[in-house]
């Protein structure tokens, strides 16, 4: 059962903080932290861009309000949960596994691991009593054998520890029941007892000629959908109506060192204040093979995201600044990508335009940012990738409405993959400035030339206060000064531009129901709890106990413990799910 926040107070009070909740959420985000607080272990299922971090930290923290808590996740997005902890709760300890150990036991705050150490480091993992536990991107542990999935259950099963468990995916997983089979067993849902059960009722279990056992197909379909509900809650993007015509995501990655450290030198020798032969200032000729490496450092962290984003069906579109990193890209995908590059002849381009418009099979369509962020209509995309960052703000923001434009029925979710440590975060910082001013720009015309100013200019004239900033502590432009001191020039381009972000403020959040409230507070409150007998299919003279709390239901038959699944558990479930009136069989005992 969740934690009550208020165990003394009245229903007020619980309201009152139910509304403390859902000040800076969606109405849609709302109902997802309600369903979350409304069962330990649940899925949640919703499409990419609804916010599911945000629903889980928020419900995770108020099931369980002291920890340590775990997220897994793939290492594309570690530091981004990271990020959005810290957004959602402030002030927050965090600990990012990898390359160094997870912290030593007694450790209180979060912990964010990918599933690559699960193997390397599941026995430190192991001495944490974990208050809660989430796994992200639930499909990539589809395979119940698999050695990670069988880590991720070492977390959460047959342990002396009961943590609340969230396993968050996008993927539609009832087009495939067998991939939902393995995460029944991390939420402990009854039909996550027997595959073998499982697999001969939802997923056409049979056996071939040779006499093995063929479980890739789809049976009962509906009858499963019933069964899910309550344990997993799936929203897409076209059923919910209180988002923003786009969405900005801006993922924080690792690269290695030696790729880092030769950009950071061109920007200390651009700092330096040093003049070449021509008048410009030393750095600039570096610039360009440095930006070069890092874009193709980065793709293979954007190309994980990429792939999962396809797995939830999804088109998305590829941008990089550079060919060396489009043709990897292209490489990598294969078949279901197509590429736009300045080696593409004009008149080739609306044929492949085309194709991605039109062809389900062509999932990816990767794109040089100046070759295809202008001029073409991409609206069979609602995902926007950009795998590294140009020094001109307008040439995103025409690349973003390749897909936001007439056409466009649903939200755009934009994702900047950044390189932590590096140039990109201070670029980031006049992109994510200057987006929340002009956020409502059409085809990327900008606001003035202040608007369109590109990322040496913004450098440049930063230079002076950071040469002063440099000589004031008496440091050489070593890697940790260069890198403080692009910090240092982010909270100093943010303080600046402060003015006009207040006066371009983001649009208000819809106001959410006095009904979603209410909802909500019944969640914090936690589940009802409600007992029946019914006469036993066998022995007319027998009857069995089934108990309802909340959104599991369970019975004493053998049935049920053998198979998690029986008649009686089936009938009362499809009754209460669908609003019918509960069979007459089934005799009211308790309610509570």
């Amino acid at each position: 059962m969740p934690h009550r926040h208020h165990p003394t107070a009245g229903w007020e009070a619980t309201a009152n903080r139910a509304r403390e909740i859902a000040r800076d959420l969606y109405p849609h985000q709302v109902e997802g932290v309600g369903f979350l607080l409304g069962r330990r272990r649940s899925i949640l299922a919703d499409d990419m861009g609804l916010g599911k971090t945000r629903q889980s930290v928020i419900a995770m923290t108020e099931a369980e309000p002291v920890g340590p808590w775990l997220v897994v996740c793939p290492a594309s997005v570690k530091h981004n949960w990271v990020r959005e902890i810290g957004l959602a709760l402030g002030e927050a300890e965090t600990w990012l596994v990898g390359p160094g150990p997870p912290p030593p036991s007694g450790f209180a705050g979060w912990i964010v691991v990918n599933y690559d150490l699960l193997k390397r480091d599941i026995e430190a993992l192991l001495d944490h009593a974990f208050t809660g536990v989430v796994f992200d991107e639930g499909h990539y542990l589809k395979n119940h054998r698999a050695q990670r999935s069988r880590l991720a259950r070492r977390l959460v099963v047959d342990r002396d520890i009961d943590p609340v468990v969230h396993v968050l995916t996008g993927t539609p997983l009832t087009n495939r029941p067998r991939d939902l089979f393995p995460l029944l067993q991390l939420v402990g849902h009854a039909l996550g007892h027997s595959f073998l059960a499982f697999a001969k009722r939802y997923c056409d279990g049979h056996k071939n000629d040779y006499g093995y056992w063929v479980t890739a197909g789809a049976s009962n379909v509906a009858e499963l959908s019933v069964q899910l509900q309550g344990i997993m809650l799936r929203r897409n993007k076209d059923e919910v109506l209180d988002l923003p015509e786009k969405q900005r995501t801006w993922i924080e990655v690792d690269v290695d060192p030696e790729v880092r450290e030769r950009l950071n030198d061109a920007v200390g020798h651009f700092l330096s204040g040093e003049r070449d032969g021509r008048g410009r200032r030393m750095g600039i000729a570096m610039f360009s093979g440095a930006r070069r490496r890092l874009a193709v450092a980065k793709v293979p962290q954007t190309l994980d995201y990429v792939k999962g984003a396809i797995d939830q069906g999804e088109k998305v579109l590829v941008f990089s600044c550079f060919t060396h990193a489009t043709r990897r890209f292209t490489r990598a995908l294969g078949e279901v990508a197509v590429t736009i590059t300045g080696e593409v002849p004009t008149a080739k381009r609306q044929a492949i335009v085309d194709r991605f418009q039109n062809d389900d099979s062509i999932r990816v369509l990767i794109g040089q940012i100046h070759a295809a962020g202008i001029g073409i209509n991409l609206t069979a995309a609602r995902q926007v990738v950009f795998n590294d960052l140009d020094w001109v703000p307008a040439n995103h923001w025409q690349a973003e409405d390749r897909t936001h434009r007439i056409g466009q029925t649903g939200t755009v979710n934009v994702t900047y993959m950044v390189a932590r440590y590096t140039l990109e975060e201070f670029i980031r910082t006049i992109l994510e400035t200057k987006s929340r001013i002009v956020d409502d720009v059409v085809e990327g015309k900008a606001l003035g030339n202040a608007m369109e100013s590109d990322v040496l200019v913004e450098l440049r004239r930063m230079a002076t206060y950071l040469d002063e900033a440099a000589r004031s502590r008496g440091e050489d432009l070593d890697q940790g000064a260069i890198e403080d001191l692009l910090r240092a020039a982010s909270e100093r381009y943010v303080a600046e531009n402060s003015a006009s972000i207040s006066r371009h403020a983001r649009r208000e959040l819809k106001p959410v129901s006095e009904r979603a409230i209410q909802a909500l507070a019944q969640a914090l409150a936690g589940p009802a709890r409600v007992v029946y007998a019914v006469v036993s299919a066998s022995d007319p003279r027998a009857h069995h106990r089934v108990e309802v709390e909340g959104a599991d239901i369970n019975c004493d038959c053998k049935g049920f413990s053998y198979r998690g699944m029986c008649r009686h558990v089936r009938d009362l479930k499809h009754a209460l799910a669908t609003g019918m009136p509960v069979p007459e069989q089934y005799r009211l005992l308790r309610s509570a």
